[in-house]
């Protein structure tokens, strides 16, 4: 249930008052620059192993991120107004980083070069640039429940 203007926001989603989604978070985030780490070794070498290191980071990262994304939009139901307009952009982000990521792992699922040179090196760096954005406007989601600083 939403919060009204009269009534203070529901708390997040936590396992033992912690917070689930900022736990969450970092996943994607860090298996999608991972992934563009693993592109870029491979455009250097043409090591077929870095192109299967990316594929499982991609998948990994697109688990994390579609747990992620689910939790956020409770989150974003959940939320008051003053948190509504940060979450509904970190979602944005976060949620054309996820799509660019999928058209990517059905890129680095064809064989060989071209999995990743040019296409999926490109997707690589669009997806990794909008996760860093996405990671960077969920500091600007206010951090305040009823009052108290959490």
């Amino acid at each position: 249930m939403a919060s009204s203007p009269g009534r203070p926001a529901l708390a997040p989603l936590a396992i033992a008052r912690r917070p689930i989604y900022p736990a969450l978070l970092p996943v994607p985030i860090t298996c999608f620059v991972g992934a563009l780490l693993t592109d870029l070794a491979y455009t250097g070498t043409a090591e077929m192993m870095w192109l299967d290191f990316s594929s499982w980071l991609l998948l990994a990262g697109l688990i994390a991120g579609g747990v992620a994304g689910a939790l956020l939009l409770v989150e974003l139901v959940r939320a008051g107004a003053a948190r509504r307009g940060a979450l509904t952009l970190h979602l944005v982000l976060l949620l054309a980083a996820w799509i660019v990521e999928v058209f990517n792992s059905f890129l680095h699922a064809r064989d060989g070069w071209t999995a990743v040179v040019p296409g999926g090196l490109t997707l690589s760096v669009v997806a990794t640039v909008l996760a860093l954005a996405a990671g960077w406007f969920w500091q600007a989601v206010p951090r305040y429940v009823a009052g108290a600083p959490r």
